[in-house]
């Protein structure tokens, strides 16, 4: 057995220590860009626009809808409270949109 003196290591630890916080500041730099932060805010504008919000009376926002788009029914309109899930479903089969696109144009009504 030969008696080895014990080599430094200061300097990897060092050394790998401010690789890490580098890699750290680019990746904060990265996630809180402009860019991301914009995606995040359309992500969470996205969540919220899934949402029925229909304000005022039905009837009327019916009316609007018949003239936008003659060839809907009054049984394609029928709107039951809770259950807009139903009545979007129905004019996503009519209309051939998106849900998001449906659900967005009722509550710009």
């Amino acid at each position: 057995m030969t008696c080895e003196t014990p080599k430094n290591t200061t300097g990897k630890v060092l050394l790998t220590s401010l690789a890490g916080a580098g890699v750290g500041a680019v990746v904060g730099i990265l996630l809180y860009s402009n860019k991301s932060m914009e995606r995040r805010r359309q992500f969470r504008h996205y969540r919220t626009d899934q949402r029925l919000r229909l304000q005022g009376d039905w009837n009327q926002l019916k009316d609007k809808l018949q003239q936008a788009y003659t060839h809907l029914t009054d049984e394609d309109l029928t709107y039951v409270e809770g259950k807009g899930h139903e009545l979007v479903s129905r004019l996503q089969a009519k209309l051939g949109k998106s849900k998001r696109k449906i659900v967005k144009m009722l509550n710009a009504l």
